[in-house]
């Protein structure tokens, strides 16, 4: 790399970095005030909060980063042209260091958006899943009040009796009327336990109430029942989501159903999204021009736009078939191969006018 395309991949880096740790960090933020129920209802400290907000952070991290590193590099092309330094580069014939610059810049988008794609949102899914049913257990087993009425998530109350010295429940009792049948738990004892790395409530002795919408009611007895606590928490099974799998795991099972399928192509093509949008934002600035005047619309709008528009028409082509993903930034690829061709397309040298002989 020479020394011009370091320092110029130092100018793209430098405000799409920064611009990122902004928006991660927002993110962060974001994150923390929706999960905040697990200071205030699960007895769970700041420590928690924070670690859980940052575990579901990067399946939103990753679908900002193609967005905040295009726009950092609009911003060093714009800085570029205002200081003359690109009307320099082209005079001087130095148009392959900017080549090389973006093709490092990309290089380092595309591993970047790749690791989080295939593996780091999926492990830290998954860890989140599984802190949260060990929340959920731990509020069930142990932080419940006895004696008390406790919504532990949306449509389900649940209360306890006094503890054995061993830690088993006794009087349980759970009330869930989010579905359209109505569930009631009565049991005279429960014990929180661990079984396939999913943690349920053992019941002994007791009854399962049904009511359905047609006020049909139904009441079974039993001596045990394993209840899962997720189905009370809402905290979803991560045994059999796909999307909490690294793509090492999915492919190490052998089995290349449609929906693995469909997931592997929606991380590939996050790699050919930041390519086109990269062309794309080249194909328009990385050319000098003799504008002064402001933009009547600001580049960082129009990217924000056309990323919006992208994901929008992938995820739609992509309702159905999974190569639908592609269509998006193999459209942006296309616009910024015309609008190339339409800069490099030889043009004939207008014919000098004739000069009037002076009289």
């Amino acid at each position: 790399m020479s020394r011009l395309s370091r320092y110029l991949l130092v100018q793209f880096l430098h405000d799409a970095v920064a611009l990122y740790l902004v928006a991660a960090t927002l993110v962060w933020l974001t994150n923390m005030l929706r999960l905040f129920d697990l200071v205030t209802a699960k007895g769970q400290g700041l420590f928690t909060l924070a670690a859980q907000a940052f575990l579901t952070t990067p399946s939103l991290a990753r679908e900002i980063l193609y967005i905040c590193m295009a726009i950092g590099l609009a911003r060093a092309f714009s800085a570029l042209q205002n200081s003359r330094e690109l009307h320099t580069i082209h005079i001087t014939n130095r148009v392959t260091a900017i080549w090389g610059a973006l093709f490092w810049f990309s290089l380092i988008g595309v591993v970047t958006v790749e690791f989080l794609a295939h593996w780091g949102e999926p492990v830290s899914k998954r860890s989140a899943v599984e802190w949260q049913a060990q929340i959920a257990a731990e509020l069930v087993g142990e932080n419940l009040t006895p004696g008390r009425f406790t919504e532990i998530s949306d449509g389900v109350v649940v209360r306890i009796g006094p503890r054995l010295p061993d830690g088993t429940i006794t009087n349980f009792f759970a009330d869930d009327t989010r579905a359209d049948t109505r569930r009631t738990y009565i049991a005279d004892t429960a014990v929180v336990i661990k079984k396939d790395g999913i943690y349920q409530l053992s019941l002994r002795d007791g009854t399962l109430q049904s009511q359905p919408s047609n006020d049909k009611y139904s009441e079974v007895a039993f001596s045990r029942y394993e209840l899962e606590v997720n189905s009370l928490t809402e905290v979803e099974n991560p045994a059999n989501d796909i999307k909490q799998r690294s793509t090492v795991q999915l492919l190490s099972r052998g089995r290349m159903v449609p929906a693995v399928i469909a997931v592997l192509q929606q991380r590939n093509a996050e790699a050919l999204r930041m390519v086109g949008v990269f062309l794309l934002v080249a194909s328009l600035m990385m050319f000098p021009n003799s504008r002064r005047g402001r933009r009547w619309v600001p580049p960082e709008l129009l990217i924000l736009a056309t990323c919006f528009a992208e994901r929008s028409l992938s995820n739609f082509a992509a309702d159905g078939n999974p190569w639908g993903n592609y269509v998006g930034p193999g459209l942006m690829i296309a616009a910024a191969l015309v609008a190339f061709g339409v800069r490099f397309w030889p043009r004939r040298a207008a014919a000098p006018s004739p000069v009037k002989a002076a009289t």
